[in-house]
């Protein structure tokens, strides 16, 4: 995709010299990778310092570790003011969410709650298998004896797997939670199949203290509320942690990220016995993400741009290079 203003570079087979020297050559002036510390990544280019600002995003949610990077960019909620958490980097917060979701087209409707036909609440976490660490699991059973009747699902590609399936049951077995309140479902082909497994949970439990993000961004366009666990705020802050809460205050919900397991444990029963709640979110909670700034891309880049053009200014003002 090519026009007077913008030319894809395709770097991945090139040595970091060989692709430092082009992104010179290229005359860019800020240069942003995604990846962070993750497999796959090119930080072997950045750390050649082929821009005169360089800025780490979205990919990998702590510090690249290079004084080659200038600066991470972020927002006030997933990285408060006063964070300990360590950056190498330079924390330049957007004012919004630093995220921003493009809704996929042909979306299928938002359906009923399941609880109408059912008779009982369905809690549900589509998120990766690796977040759902022992005190995620302790939680959610523990809202699941707090709940008469209600169910879980949980939907992730390993449970493709008889052994993995059956290894969860026994899980949530030893935490004397009937396999038979639990469902586990593998992947399914397509986004629309997808989106549509989501028809079969009230409210969504978010993993901690690693956060969803596409999969809260999917709950929400589907109508269901999310339950998360953000850092406390007189305690160590973790990004992994708050993004959730980021995206919950961009439709109005900051309620719903607590901080603290007893207070996630009460959130999630309170709104399981409040089903004229859940009926009202179910039935507004897309229009509330698709107008929220969180969905708004125009809106994003221009923040973006005034981000990216303040770091610039500061740097010709400083007089470097």
């Amino acid at each position: 995709m090519v026009d007077e203003d913008h030319e894809w570079r395709d770097v991945a087979a090139m040595s970091a010299k060989e692709a430092a020297n082009l992104i010179h050559s290229d005359g860019i002036d800020i240069l942003i990778e995604l990846n962070g510390q993750t497999s796959g990544n090119r930080l072997d280019i950045v750390a050649l310092r082929p821009a005169p600002i360089q800025m780490t995003y979205l990919g990998y949610p702590n510090t690249t570790g290079l004084k080659e990077v200038d600066y991470r960019i972020t927002d006030s909620l997933a990285d408060p003011e006063g964070t300990q958490q360590g950056f190498s980097e330079e924390l330049l917060r957007l004012p919004d969410c630093f995220l921003c979701y493009p809704p996929p087209p042909d979306l299928p409707p938002v359906s009923p709650p399941p609880f109408v036909s059912n008779g009982v609440v369905t809690f549900g976490s589509f998120n990766y298998l690796g977040k759902i660490t022992a005190d995620v699991v302790r939680v959610w059973c523990r809202i699941l004896g707090s709940v008469e009747g209600s169910r879980l699902v949980m939907k992730a590609k390993m449970f493709g797997s008889q052994d993995v399936a059956d290894k969860w049951r026994r899980v949530f077995s030893e935490h004397r939670i009937s396999p038979d309140r639990v469902d586990l479902l593998p992947h399914t082909k397509g986004l629309t199949d997808h989106l549509n497994t989501y028809s079969r949970v009230d409210i969504a439990l978010d993993s901690f203290p690693y956060a969803g993000t596409t999969t809260t961004c999917e709950a929400l366009l589907m109508g269901l509320p999310v339950v998360s666990l953000k850092c406390s705020p007189k305690g160590p802050q973790s990004h992994a942690q708050n993004v959730c809460f980021s995206l919950l205050s961009q439709v109005s919900l900051p309620d719903l990220a607590t901080d603290s397991e007893d207070s996630y444990h009460s959130a999630a029963v309170s709104l399981a016995n409040d089903t004229k709640r859940l009926g009202g979110l179910r039935s507004t909670l897309r229009e509330a993400l698709l107008g929220s700034p969180l969905c708004n891309g125009t809106r994003f880049c221009k923040q973006m741009g005034e981000l990216c053009g303040g770091a610039w200014v500061r740097w010709c003002d400083a007089g470097v290079g």
